[in-house]
């Protein structure tokens, strides 16, 4: 799928392909060199970045094999510059039956305050070994680093699978960074 014209306008980066985990550490490494954003705030973006970029390479739907017996998800990444504020948007295919739960996860996080969502992360992780819990952590953590709300979409693709779309903000001139 290609990334759609609201995603490339003001963009500091955009990158469609395989996410490797080099490739994650090299492109994190370059928001980390942003010299146009304080410190603060390029700490903030290179978490959420991490956090996002992992959940496509973990989760996607569509895999890449990169070496023998490795492969990991594809997909795509941007990171916009606002005046007050980035944005960082991702986006990969998903199994159709998942887009219904990523809406619900992404509904339930943005209806918590910051003390909410780090019980709800403690209370995900301690039934770890009874479901499978990534994602759903990546997304509460990403919400926490950021403090802002999580914007998700479930496009249609074809008949297996769907687009799924996560985009959240993090404020300029941030005074604290979010912690586990």
């Amino acid at each position: 799928m290609t990334i759609d014209k609201e995603y490339q306008e003001n963009s500091l980066l955009i990158y469609r392909g395989a996410f490797t985990v080099n490739l994650i550490s090299i492109l994190g490494n370059q928001i980390k060199l942003m010299p146009e954003i304080d410190f603060k705030t390029v700490q903030k973006l290179f978490r959420i970045f991490m956090e996002l970029t992992q959940n496509v390479s973990y989760y996607s739907a569509e895999v890449v094999d990169v070496k023998s017996g490795v492969s990991c998800g594809s997909g795509w990444v941007t990171i916009q510059n606002y005046e007050n504020h980035l944005r960082i948007t991702t986006g990969n295919r998903i199994r159709h039956e998942h887009g219904p739960k990523l809406i619900s996860y992404c509904r339930e996080i943005n209806s918590f305050d910051e003390p909410q969502l780090r019980k709800l992360k403690r209370d995900i992780r301690a039934q770890a070994l009874e479901r499978d819990t990534g994602a759903q952590i990546g997304l509460i953590q990403t919400s926490i680093i950021s403090g802002n709300k999580l914007d998700c979409k479930v496009l249609s693709d074809d008949h297996d699978y769907n687009f799924f779309i996560l985009s959240t903000t993090t404020n300029k001139d941030s005074l604290d960074i979010a912690e586990d």
